[in-house]
């Protein structure tokens, strides 16, 4: 659920009152199901050092539901290539407000445990 309000910041003294539009949440909304998950793979080479770790991306979801505009946040360099391999491929309902849909920035964690 996106929630705010929006006022004004105080008045500073001798400056001039601007009226500022008042922002207000009036819909719950309807954001990015996961529709279509592909499990990573888990890097041969970091299977065999042990490693873990979690990678954390940035991504569009376009109004079709699709993964753009990926961009590395955090993570092993060696986890990395296979955790945006996968988040290629994820497909999610798009956000839609007022019954429209809409773009959205979102961030996405892949957990690569040696225990999964």
């Amino acid at each position: 659920m996106l929630t705010g309000c929006g006022s004004p910041p105080p008045n500073q003294a001798g400056t001039k009152d601007v009226e500022h539009p008042q922002i207000k949440v009036i819909e719950i909304l309807d954001c990015n199901k996961l529709v279509h998950y592909v499990r990573p793979v888990y890097p041969k080479h970091a299977k065999q050092e042990r490693i873990e770790g979690t990678v954390t991306l940035r991504a569009r979801i376009t109004k079709a539901g699709d993964l753009q505009d990926i961009t590395v946040l955090k993570g092993n360099p060696i986890l990395v290539p296979e955790a945006v391999r996968v988040a290629k491929q994820w497909r999610y309902t798009p956000c839609l407000i007022e019954s429209k849909p809409v773009e959205v920035i979102t961030t996405l964690d892949i957990n690569f445990n040696l225990s999964q």
